[in-house]
């Protein structure tokens, strides 16, 4: 699996309604994309950030939709942002009867003397942790090895109930709405 996000800089005076209305309306078009199996509509409203964040199957299907009409929209609106990209580790479930409403995504650099496997051990281990905790939506570990970085992203109940950050390098979001075909 391939994880994605750009994030879109609003201007300061943007009106937030209008994001809302647009994941309002191009929310559908996610609900049973194929090749996706999973979409966050996040927004930070302290950096004014929309930052849709996918996880696909594959990367032929990441590809087929940053060339499709799709993503045209969302170039022909916001421009064309740089996307980042992450192999998917680890990701998984924990209460799925939540609706999600707080999203947090943490980075951090792997130090070059890490050993990857013990590494990412620890991480699968952390998450198995994570996914006691019953406010937690979703979970997932990924690797940038552009950069050696891990990412890990959270879907949780509310702000109140998740989990602190383990990262100095993290951002929090509002979950608009998750798309997840079956």
């Amino acid at each position: 699996m391939l994880a994605m996000q750009y994030s879109i800089q609003l201007p300061l005076n943007y009106d937030v309604a209008k994001i809302r209305e647009r994941v309002g309306s191009r929310s559908k078009l996610f609900d049973d994309h194929a090749g996706l199996v999973h979409k966050s509509f996040l927004y930070n409203d302290h950096d004014k950030l929309y930052a849709p964040f996918y996880v696909w199957k594959d990367v032929i299907e990441a590809q087929k939709f940053l060339l499709d009409d799709l993503f045209k929209g969302v170039i022909d609106t916001f421009s064309r942002h740089r996307v980042r990209s992450w192999f998917v580790i680890h990701m998984n479930y924990g209460n799925r009867k939540l609706k999600p409403a707080f999203a947090l995504r943490e980075v951090d650099i792997i130090a070059a003397e890490e050993k990857l496997p013990v590494f990412l051990q620890h991480e699968k281990e952390e998450q198995d942790k994570l996914l006691k905790n019953p406010n937690l939506y979703m979970q997932l570990v990924a690797l940038d090895a552009d950069r050696w970085e891990v990412l890990r992203f959270s879907l949780w109940k509310d702000k109140v109930s998740a989990e602190k950050p383990h990262s100095d390098s993290f951002l929090e979001y509002e979950v608009l709405h998750v798309s997840e075909p079956q």
